[in-house]
């Protein structure tokens, strides 16, 4: 009974009102028709009764009819209701089913994309790895290169340096010989200039000392193996500046009488080369009469 109120209330309070009113009429109906026996005649109340209950047939089955309109109704209601529940949970199991196919597929899509990302990454980290490693061999080949270079440059440099040193020692040494044959050579020539301008010298000396003695008065008394030297000072010319016995003889008239000798004889005989008048700027000779 629970269940059937539960499921068609309407109908069941209904159904209550009606057979309430049904007992009810025919309740209420016995009595009135008792005390209208006992006023009106019995063939009246027989046929009040039929119709009556012919009505009330009538109105049974009007109200059995409602109901099952009413039942009809509700159960139309309750099966569009149930079809409309029955499309909207299809509905909401296709939505479901669709979100779960659609997070499915996101779901699958990020694990794609991730796993297209790991794998771009991965490959990235291969490609940076290869490049460093690259990157470290071409370091390592550039500074073996270089390490090379500089090593091909340093033992040229070397060698450079080493044909440059023999080269300027070379020089050096032929410059050296080169310096010490001219020396050798000016050294002879010097020595040969020398030896002429002695000669030279030596000659005019003997020429000076001649043209002294010309010119030398002896002196009284005995000058026998009498000798002195003599220091003349002369100008370009042959004049005499000045004539001074510097290592006497022992005798002052033999020295005096030299002197006088050395400044008459002027101009003295002097080379033609200019370059030896410093010779006889200052002229020491050996004055000894008759040689």
């Amino acid at each position: 009974m629970m269940g059937l109120f539960k499921k068609h209330p309407v109908a069941v309070i209904l159904s209550v009102i009606f057979h309430l009113a049904l007992i009810g009429f025919f309740v209420f109906g016995v009595n009135l028709s008792e005390e209208k026996i006992q006023t009106k005649p019995a063939v009246n109340v027989v046929k009040a009764t039929a119709i009556d209950e012919s009505k009330i047939k009538a109105e049974a089955n009007k109200l059995k009819e409602l109901e099952r309109q009413k039942k009809l109704k509700e159960q139309k209601r309750l099966d569009d209701l149930k079809k409309k529940r029955l499309a909207e949970e299809k509905k909401l199991a296709e939505l479901k089913k669709k979100q779960a196919d659609d997070k499915k597929k996101l779901a699958q899509k990020k694990a794609a994309e991730a796993a297209k990302q790991a794998k771009i990454k991965k490959q990235k980290a291969l490609e940076a790895k290869k490049r460093a490693e690259d990157a470290k061999k071409q370091k390592l080949a550039d500074a073996k290169k270089l390490k090379e270079r500089l090593a091909k440059e340093k033992a040229k440099k070397i060698a450079v340096e080493k044909a440059q040193a023999a080269k300027a020692a070379k020089e050096k040494a032929a410059k050296e010989q080169a310096k010490r044959e001219q020396a050798l050579q000016a050294l002879a020539a010097q020595e040969e200039q020398d030896n002429r301008d002695n000669a030279t010298t030596d000659k005019f000396v003997g020429l000076i000392i001649q043209k002294v003695e010309r010119n030398w008065i002896q002196p009284p008394g005995d000058i026998s193996g009498l000798s002195c030297v003599v220091r003349v000072r002369l100008i370009p010319g042959g004049d005499v500046v000045d004539a001074q016995v510097i290592q006497s003889s022992g005798n002052a008239f033999f020295d005096r009488s030299v002197e006088l000798a050395t400044r008459k004889a002027a101009p003295l005989p002097l080379p033609s080369d200019p370059n030896l008048f410093g010779r006889f700027r200052t002229l020491e000779f050996y004055f000894r009469p008759g040689g």
